[in-house]
């Protein structure tokens, strides 16, 4: 199985602001604030808060929310999240 590169957190950021947009489904794994990872595939970005550095996401089969802070982002779309 083949590695895609690494993103810059920024970069992932930016990209997620994309998604927010163009309401595109994104795969991410995150940990959760009490250490365990958070895997969210398929999921819609439905809003942004770039001081508080987090983002909102709708899973669209049950319409449950989640928010997710950006640095605990460590993967997204099979690419790799670095500080």
């Amino acid at each position: 199985m083949k590695v895609k590169s690494a993103i810059h957190l920024k970069e992932a950021q930016l990209f997620l602001d994309e998604c927010l947009r163009t309401h595109e489904l994104v795969w991410l794994v995150a940990l959760k604030q009490t250490g365990d990872i958070c895997r969210y595939d398929g999921w819609q970005v439905i809003s942004s808060w770039w001081r508080r550095g987090t983002h909102d996401l709708l899973n669209p089969k049950n319409g449950e929310k989640r928010k997710v802070r950006d640095v605990l982002i460590f993967e997204i779309n099979g690419h790799p999240v670095y500080l």
